[in-house]
């Protein structure tokens, strides 16, 4: 039966918006998927490791084809427990908020420890870099305080939903899906009816997930 790996990255809880579309989501998909499984990482509580100088050098040489120190094991081990984690998911469910145009910088982290050379792209110096991971799909659960539609002013300051696709093609998850709420901030007159619209289509799109 499938598993569903749930990244989440507010740290409102029952309070975030992306949360609350996220569970009608998961409700939805754990009643189409009675046997699957949903692993939830919750970004503001796990404790991922430090992704610094050490593991910077790692990445360089691993890149360069340099042999590991002993050292460099020791960061490759930390780094491959997080993909190895990522990796035995079926399908996958980021819920995010927008934070200053792009994303939490816990979902960063994430990111920065989890796309790594050798275990979620590869790279060859005749046909340059090449995603690892196989194609499957991914739910995006977006919010964001404010309108960032074409045409909007701040249209050219999203860099959410955009840096979130580019990244999963890059280490190979072309096949993403994206439920977007905006106007998150504008008050409960507003917002309230966007949420349950948002809620709404996350229940359908569970269902068939």
């Amino acid at each position: 039966m499938p598993t569903l790996l749930h990244i989440s990255a507010s740290p409102l809880h029952e309070g975030s918006f992306s949360s609350r579309i996220a569970d009608a989501f998961l409700a939805s998909w754990r009643e189409s998927n009675p046997g699957g499984t949903v692993d939830t990482i919750n970004l503001w509580t796990e404790q991922l490791p430090a992704f610094d100088a050490e593991g910077a050098t790692w990445k360089l040489k691993t890149m360069a084809g340099v042999a590991p120190s002993p050292e460099d094991a020791a960061v490759y081990a930390r780094i491959r427990g997080v993909a190895d984690r990522f990796l035995a998911a079926d399908k996958y469910l980021i819920s995010c908020p927008m934070w200053n145009f792009s994303v939490p910088y816990t979902l960063k982290h994430y990111i920065d420890v989890l796309v790594q050379p050798g275990l979620t792209y590869g790279f060859d110096p005749a046909k340059g870099f090449f995603g690892l991971v196989p194609d499957r799909p991914v739910q995006l659960v977006l919010t964001r305080g404010g309108s960032y539609a074409p045409g909007q002013q701040l249209a050219h300051l999203e860099f959410q939903r955009s840096y979130l696709e580019g990244v999963l093609g890059f280490i190979g998850l072309t096949d993403t899906r994206a439920i977007v709420m905006e106007c998150t901030g504008y008050g409960p007159a507003v917002s309230d009816p966007l949420l349950a619209q948002a809620s709404a289509e996350a229940a359908v799109a569970g269902q068939t997930f």
